[in-house]
């Protein structure tokens, strides 16, 4: 080999082993990173020994199959009781979904909430807020509506009552109770019992000559719709009570017995919550000063007022009657109402009273006083008067709810109602409550599980739900009985069959990177053992051309 074929072929030996150097460098690098790709994998592996999920797990049996979701405590079920589980942020407020959220908008619920509970109107708003958002169906919808408003559901008080309601105006009302309500108010002579005096009913259809009547039913259709126009009457005077003692009497019989009964009647077909009981409290109270006051239309003083409304004097009468006079005209006034005579027939002539008063309007003065709270004491007409009046005196100075058919009631149907129907009405009375009396937030990730269990074990969400006494606490998951916290062997059985295919995919490039290693090692030692034949080749080569030119 000449000396420049020699030089040549040493550079490319060792710029190959260079080159071999260099890859052997690369995959050393390459296999330093599987190693740590494998610590790294290995590292997730042991963690995901540790992973956890939270279930729910209501029969108590230890049960891991069922997720912990949003949905499952935001739908009325037996696996909550028919009462939502109220996931809270750490303010209290109640977290919607977009569905709810929208619901509580379309109802006018604040985001803050109302820090008070709201009227029936806005809770049917919600629930026809969830209709519109498609968390309920028509029929669903409708039927709570016409159930009563739960307002103390959550808050201490039990399940929606099972009965169902409409709305109407007065006619429907007056239809109603002349199909539904045979509850009859029964007047014995004499009146009131117990007592021997000589009241009596009367009514222009049915008089009696006297007062040898026993027995006289009334009911409320009568009452509010005169179709019978009836009056309760009472004689004074003759030696006997004064017409005014005799209607003090009267007016606190109407007030214990009478008056009473009206209210069970009514109640009997309107829906009663703590706002229509506070209505009846209120028509009761104002009845009363009508019947009870001491002073009179004229500002005189008298136990009860009594409206002097005829006056005769040597006149024919019959026994405790004049001719039916008073009867047709207290008609024309609220309260009592009473005519005086002298009589010209008898032997001592002495001044006689007939006190009467007009039931049917008494029956629609309670009905307005009923009314008139439930719309709102205060409220008026637009010329500024009071909406309804109800005042002793003439009837025309009243203002009586029997002439506005624009008024509407609730109004108790009776319709059957399953139980089902019951507990989804009370599951969505209590979180209507919740979020108005809380407020609530928005959050489209709350369905998504992951999510969830995330938000709950970090504490940045809490689980609200009643307890024993109907109320509502907040509390870490932990603490709810139901929601367990159990090994995640699901997840875990997946991060071992992803840590066994890495590894084994690791391990093999493991493989592949040593055997190139080890080729390229023995290309090197090769290469060496070459470099190191043609460097000695060389330096013969050289040595004997030294020695030749020298000689």
């Amino acid at each position: 080999m000449g000396l420049a074929a020699g030089q040549a072929r040493l550079l490319t030996i060792t710029g190959r082993k260079s080159d071999c150097e260099y890859e052997s460098m690369r995959l050393s690098h390459q296999k330093l990173a599987l190693s740590r790709e494998l610590s790294d994998l290995s590292n997730e592996y042991q963690n995901s020994l540790d992973r956890t999920k939270l279930v729910y797990d209501y029969y108590g049996t230890g049960d891991t199959t069922t997720p912990l979701s949003y949905n499952l405590l935001m739908t009325p079920s037996t696996l909550n009781d028919y009462m939502p589980t109220t996931i809270t942020d750490a303010l209290g407020r109640v977290t919607l979904n977009s569905k709810y959220a929208a619901a509580a908008r379309a109802a006018g619920i604040p985001q803050e909430g109302l820090g008070t509970l709201p009227s029936e109107t806005m809770r049917n708003a919600f629930i026809n807020g969830l209709y519109g958002s498609g968390l309920l169906t028509k029929n669903t919808a409708e039927t709570i509506i016409s159930l009563p408003y739960n307002q103390q559901a959550g808050f201490g008080g039990g399940i929606t009552t099972a009965v169902t309601t409409t709305t109407g105006d007065l006619d429907d009302l007056i239809n109603y109770l002349k199909e539904n309500c045979t509850n009859q108010f029964n007047f014995s002579n004499p009146i009131p019992e117990g007592d021997d005096r000589k009241a009596w009913i009367e009514n222009p259809e049915d008089i009696a000559d006297d007062t040898s009547q026993t027995d006289y039913d009334i009911n409320i259709y009568d009452l509010l719709t005169n179709t019978k126009e009836i009056s309760l009457s009472f004689q004074g005077g003759n030696g006997s009570k004064s017409v005014d003692e005799e209607a003090k009497i009267i007016a606190n019989y109407l007030v214990e017995s009478l008056i009473p009964w009206m209210e069970e009647t009514l109640g009997s077909v309107l829906n009663i919550d703590s706002g229509t009981q506070a209505a009846f409290e209120y028509a009761n109270t104002e009845i009363e000063k009508i019947l009870l006051s001491t002073t009179d239309m004229d500002g005189n003083e008298t136990t009860p007022p009594i409206y002097n409304i005829a006056h005769h004097k040597g006149t024919a009468w019959r026994t405790y009657k004049f001719r039916n006079e008073e009867q047709s005209n207290n008609q024309n006034y609220m309260g009592f109402s009473s005519v005086t005579q002298h009589g010209a027939k008898i032997a001592v002539k002495k001044r006689h009273s007939q006190g009467s008063i007009n039931l049917n309007n008494l029956a629609q003065a309670y009905l307005t006083l009923f009314a008139k709270a439930m719309s709102g004491v205060s409220q008026t007409d637009a010329d500024g008067s009071p909406k309804y009046q109800v005042s002793a005196g003439k009837l025309e100075d009243n203002k009586l709810v029997t002439d506005d058919l624009s008024f509407e009631y609730t109004i108790l149907t009776g319709s059957e109602v399953s139980s089902d129907d019951l507990g989804q009405a009370t599951f969505y009375d209590a979180l209507f409550n919740q979020i108005c009396a809380n407020g609530w937030t928005e959050n489209n990730q709350i369905t998504d599980n992951t999510y969830l269990q995330e938000m709950l074990q970090s504490g940045m969400l809490y689980i609200s739900k009643p307890k024993d006494d109907g109320y509502y606490y907040q509390g870490n998951y932990a603490t709810d009985t139901y929601i367990k916290e159990v090994s995640d062997e699901t997840y875990i059985a997946k991060a071992e069959a992803k840590y066994n295919t890495e590894k084994a995919k690791l391990n093999s490039k493991e493989e592949t990177l040593d055997l190139k290693m080890k080729n390229l090692d023995t290309e090197i030692s090769s290469l060496t053992t070459e470099y190191d034949t043609v460097k000695n080749t060389i330096s013969k080569n050289i040595e004997k051309s030294f020695k030749r030119y020298n000689a």
